[in-house]
């Protein structure tokens, strides 16, 4: 299993995630119904792969704007959770059907 290499940093909104560059991969697990990663684009690019569970990117040196949409089975009350697929599995945020498409900034 590949070493954690983003940290959640919730105190600081200009940037809630820090990460030392390099390839990343992100799952979703369900919580409430099946939830996907349906689209998902690196800093304006397409990340290949979707939709899947799971998808790889690289994060750069600077600022990392990851842009993900999910598809929920539940349209109403879906609900997952993100997570780096690395030896600490970190939890990275808690996806809801209210709120499909999201924007994870990352941070060197």
């Amino acid at each position: 299993m590949p070493k954690c290499r983003i940290i959640p940093t919730p105190r600081d909104p200009a940037c809630p995630f820090h990460a030392t560059p390099g390839p990343v991969t992100l799952a979703v697990k369900d919580v409430v119904g099946a939830v996907m990663l349906q689209r998902a684009e690196c800093n304006g690019s397409p990340v290949p792969g979707t939709p899947s569970k799971q998808i790889t990117f690289t994060v750069v040196s600077g600022r990392t704007n990851l842009d993900v949409v999910y598809s929920f089975i539940d349209t109403e009350n879906g609900e997952g959770e993100l997570h780096e697929v690395c030896d600490g599995n970190t939890l990275l945020d808690r996806v809801h059907a209210d709120k499909a498409a999201v924007r994870y900034t990352i941070c060197e």
